[in-house]
């Protein structure tokens, strides 16, 4: 007799890949509510002002940005699971872990940054430098984001062109935007790694091909789920 709560469980197992749409659309509107801000270059009167008028919706923003990071995490951790699942190397289920834990942390701390903004911005008793040293922390490209996309993208690349975990397509797809990560370019790959992750995550909730392999090994008349993307 089949356990009505584990069968529930597992079903809701099976639909946590989906948090990697939840992180796009979180993400993306997050960014469409803070809109444009000043170049970090900007000067201190600029920033001041802008921030002093638009420290309510920005606040808003970060919480947007925040619940992306906690939805990354899950997605991430998905990841994990597809490349332990299909058994290669140690290596990569090593770099998609680590990989998923430095971007979630760098996703936090810079929703945490424009939280900040928000909050302190329209304060009488906030400084102007101090305004501008937040401002220009939000601004620049995020290292821990960039650094730890970059490592799980690279271990799905790896996983799915040598180990055939993921289709080849998304595994080919991953390389050029992990790649593309720490370059001056960074923030339109990490945008192009919005849609990669939307998309990923769909495929996820498909049960992995490693799951049948692991219960008998594919042959010339049971072609692998994966071989067949």
């Amino acid at each position: 007799m089949n356990d009505p709560t584990r069968t529930r469980l597992d079903l809701l197992v099976r639909l946590v890949p989906l948090a990697g749409v939840g992180f796009a659309v979180t993400t993306a509107v997050g960014f469409l509510v803070m809109g444009k801000n000043p170049e970090p270059d900007a000067s201190t009167s600029a920033i001041t002002r802008y921030w002093g008028a638009h420290h309510a919706h920005v606040h808003i923003a970060a919480i947007m940005l925040a619940y992306g990071g906690v939805l990354f995490a899950l997605f991430g951790t998905s990841i994990w699971a597809r490349i332990r699942g299909a058994a290669p190397h140690p290596l990569l289920q090593g770099t998609a872990m680590v990989g998923t834990a430095v971007a979630a942390a760098g996703l936090l701390a810079s929703a945490m940054t424009y939280f900040a903004l928000g909050d302190i911005a329209a304060k009488s008793t906030t400084l102007p430098p101090t305004l501008q040293a937040i401002h220009v922390l939000g601004a620049e490209l995020s290292y821990p984001i960039a650094g730890g996309v970059e490592l799980l993208l690279l271990a799905v690349a790896a996983a799915g062109i040598a180990g055939r975990a993921f289709p080849r397509w998304l595994a080919w797809s991953a390389l050029p935007i992990a790649l593309l990560q720490l370059t001056t370019i960074g923030f339109a790959a990490f945008l192009l790694f919005l849609v990669w992750s939307a998309a990923a995550s769909v495929l996820l909730v498909v049960p992995p091909a490693a799951a049948a392999v692991g219960k008998s090994r594919p042959t010339a008349s049971t072609p692998s789920l994966v071989e067949s993307h």
